[in-house]
């Protein structure tokens, strides 16, 4: 039931965005040429609940021009700009595209994220209403799984993986659980209240990834980047702060404000010796001792 609601939600706001400004009328004449109809119409008391569900969800207004009776994406123009929005609105076009159109399923290729197959519609629903959850998780370190019950504040999506952020009733630290580590999910009917001021854009300020360590704090880091690489760290930044701070004929100095974390580290390997870590001194010895002389061992010590 939840899969089928948010498969309207996606049909609505792309549809909206994509068409818009429409009418009711228009939405609903859209709404029959569509695979999800089911030959009758949309009432509209289930379009205005879908709206807010949309909003609540995913923080994308759907507004009303009284003049004209028209629906359109309220502040559309600024949506660029919120980087979740903006990243909605592509995944649901797209989405709603190919399952619309199934002659192109052979022609798009996507990866599979298996994280979101079994819980992710009814983890979104619980945090819309601010209802706990019991779940069984079996994380990679432990032989057994165990039972938590948790308040989820917020989700992330990190490298082909759903991660939850939540914390237990009687302990408010923030703990990190990746959805495809739960055995099962029930939704509770007990609410709990998100803590007051608290912002998940601000809690992962400066962090790389998803985890956050109290040993391990923020830094400024500068990187050298040579050849190809600079023109995939303009493209696609490392990070939220990255900013480019030198260019050179064949190279660019790169400046981040991150926690040297193994994923930061992880990132930048991956460049191979197209990036050099510069500064701070341990960052870049962490990566000379811990990492490349433990890699080259594993290739010399035979």
């Amino acid at each position: 039931m939840a899969t089928e609601l948010f498969k309207k939600y996606i049909w609505l706001v792309d549809i909206v965005h994509r068409h818009g400004p429409l009418t009711f009328a228009e939405i609903n004449r859209r709404w029959h040429q569509s695979s999800l109809c089911n030959g009758s119409n949309i009432a509209l008391r289930t379009f205005h609940n879908h709206r807010e569900a949309v909003e609540e969800l995913f923080n994308i207004c759907i507004a009303c021009n009284e003049k004209t009776n028209q629906y359109y994406i309220e502040n559309g123009s600024e949506l660029g700009k919120n980087s979740v929005a903006n990243w909605l609105l592509n995944a649901f076009s797209t989405g709603n595209l190919l399952y619309e159109s199934q002659s192109l399923a052979e022609r798009v290729l996507v990866e599979d994220i298996p994280s979101a197959q079994n819980f992710l519609t009814d983890l979104l629903e619980a945090m819309r209403e601010n209802r706990r959850v019991k779940i069984t998780y079996q994380p990679f370190y432990g032989d057994e799984p165990f039972e938590l019950e948790l308040q989820p504040l917020f989700v992330k999506l990190y490298e082909r993986r759903w991660y939850l952020y939540a914390n237990k009733s009687a302990d408010a630290k923030i703990k990190l659980y990746a959805l495809d580590r739960m055995q099962s999910m029930i939704v509770t009917d007990e609410h709990f209240a998100m803590p007051e001021g608290f912002s998940p854009k601000e809690y992962l300020a400066g962090v790389f990834g998803v985890a956050v360590y109290d040993d391990i704090k923020p830094c400024t880091i500068r990187i050298r980047a040579y050849g190809d690489a600079v023109k995939y760290l303009r493209t696609l930044p490392l990070h939220t702060s990255q900013t480019e701070v030198e260019q050179e004929a064949d190279s660019s100095v790169f400046e981040y404000f991150v926690a040297p974390t193994h994923e930061f580290y992880r990132a930048v390997l991956a460049y191979h010796r197209q990036i050099e870590v510069l500064s701070p001194a341990y960052v870049r010895e962490e990566i000379l001792w811990n990492y490349l002389t433990d890699m080259a061992n594993l290739y010399y010590n035979e």
